[in-house]
């Protein structure tokens, strides 16, 4: 299929620069899309809101979307972006048939039997297609992959922004303008190679899809191509910086996590994402057997076909991400390399190393003896203010990568211990959070209750250590005359000291 002629000498020399078709990977960029999109437009709005967001019915944004009358009535009129995104909608892997029985026949999944048919849809033809077939379960039943479902998410997307901008741009020119641009993503396109790139194109030796001009139908669900430069700025940009660019934090919580668990209970599927857990021992030396484990959740996605694999994927607890790209090369004596195989490598090597380097710079920040109690005032005389007091401290220490407070004294007293006592009695008397194990420590991102400790604050919330099951029960719902939950610290950051504030004690002691 290709007759470009990119490398007449057969050169083909790879960097990371390098461009290659990106298949599904994608997909993850046109679930991007919506968020951008929805972002923007509430940001534009003049009442602050819109009615775009990622759980809008499709049908509000694209009038044309339609199903078949029994499904449409069973839930398909409510079928929302995110069900789009995370193929749990019930949507048909594809809006045409082949033409050709593939089994009983010699028809392959080529360039010539289903890539120029499918590369020939028209966001049209997908909409049309999909209006006379059936689902293949109900809405939110259960997952699986839907190419046509990411046509529809991008012609919603485009379709509803060109309705309120009086714009009339196809979906790869809006995400191009609005999500590829803003990123500086030069090595990424959709449609034919343009001539100042095309030195730069990654062309497979065997058989591939290198003159497949992929249409408007489904770009959204396979069409970019891109760099391991640009994707590496794609996941850092938007998934992995502490201040996302182009859509809010609270977008981004919202995505990275799975909106269906499969019937095996292992399978997890997110909007734009496939989802892994990996286990990792905490306790150096250990084996996996006799160690106490760590899960991660790794957000990804993989795309392959004409030639080309590849693979991305961040794992946000721990700070990073990865980018494969490879090109088979279909020629003897030539091995292929596999995405997920170079993906497992690469994390069996960097996510201990980073969850190694997590605990110790959370060690450096927020771990040691914090002495010199003092109070805020808030309420009067329950810490004395000479810095010389040592009847008041707390002791904060790491382990297996969890923050701990192992002690919190106030003039004396065990201030843990005081939060057990609420739910003692004459017959019991449990010990949940004055343990020598202590009490867990938990990041909190509630902006309000952050902003009110100002620059370098972090609002951390206690919970039971080792649960294993869901237990709604905290000390939130107990609080002082001040409003102060019973569950709330606070370590405040400046120069090279730290601040513990425990608002119900109106304590604060410093470690520095």
């Amino acid at each position: 299929m290709n007759e470009t002629g990119l490398y007449p000498d057969g050169e083909n020399t790879v960097t990371s620069k390098s461009i290659f078709r990106m298949m599904s990977v994608t997909k993850n960029i046109a679930m991007c899309s919506a968020l951008v999109i929805e972002n923007q437009l509430r940001q534009n709005s003049t009442s602050g809101n819109s009615v775009f967001n990622i759980d809008t019915p499709v049908r509000l944004l694209l009038p044309s979307f339609a199903l078949p009358e029994k499904d449409w009535k069973d839930g398909g009129s409510e079928i929302t972006l995110r069900m789009l995104a995370s193929h749990t909608a019930g949507i048909p892997r594809e809006s045409y048939s082949t033409g050709f029985n593939m089994v009983l026949s010699t028809g392959k999944a080529d360039a010539v039997t289903i890539g120029i048919a499918w590369a020939g849809q028209t966001a049209e033809d997908v909409i049309d297609g999909i209006a006379m077939r059936s689902l293949m379960f109900a809405p939110g039943q259960r997952a699986a992959y839907s190419n046509a479902g990411f046509s529809i998410l991008g012609s919603a997307v485009v379709t509803y922004y060109n309705n309120v901008t009086d714009s009339d741009l196809s979906w790869t020119q809006l995400a191009t303008q609005e999500l590829l641009s803003p990123l500086n993503m030069k090595h990424s396109f959709f449609g034919p190679v343009p001539q100042d790139l095309i030195s730069d194109i990654g062309v497979p030796g065997g058989e591939n899809w290198a003159d497949l001009i992929v249409g408007e139908g489904y770009n959204p669900a396979a069409g970019m191509w891109s760099s391991a430069t640009d994707l590496s700025a794609y996941l850092h940009g938007i998934w992995l910086k502490p201040s996302p660019a182009l859509i809010t934090p609270f977008q981004r919580r919202q995505l990275l996590k799975p909106s269906i668990i499969l019937p095996d209970g292992k399978q997890q599927s997110g909007p734009g994402w496939e989802i892994q857990i990996l286990s990792l021992p905490t306790s150096e030396n250990a084996s996996l057997a006799d160690s106490t484990m760590k899960t991660y959740s790794i957000f990804g996605k993989s795309g392959d076909g004409g030639g080309w694999h590849s693979w991305i994927d961040t794992i946000p607890n721990l700070g990073y991400g990865i980018v494969v790209l490879a090109q088979q090369s279909g020629l003897v004596d030539y091995l292929g390399i596999s995405p997920s195989q170079i993906r497992d490598i690469v994390h069996e090597i960097m996510a201990p190393a980073f969850a190694e380097a997590l605990a110790a710079r959370t060690a450096e920040r927020y771990a040691g003896v914090f002495t010199g109690g003092k109070d805020t005032g808030l309420i009067s005389d329950i810490v004395p203010t000479a810095t010389s007091n040592t009847s008041t401290y707390a002791r904060l220490e790491v382990q297996d990568q969890i923050l701990y407070v192992r002690e919190l004294v106030v003039n004396g007293t065990s201030a843990l211990e005081a939060v057990d006592r609420l739910s003692w009695t004459a017959d019991a008397q449990p010990r949940y959070f004055s343990t020598p194990q202590g009490v867990v420590l938990e990041p909190a991102e509630g902006a309000s209750e952050t902003a009110q400790f100002g620059p370098g604050a972090q609002v951390w919330r206690m919970i039971f250590p080792g649960l294993e099951t869901c237990d709604w029960f905290d000390f939130d719902g107990y609080q002082d005359s001040n409003g102060w939950p019973l569950s709330k610290f606070v370590l405040v950051e400046t120069g090279d000291k730290v601040e513990l504030h425990y608002p119900p004690f109106d304590v604060v002691v410093t470690r520095g």
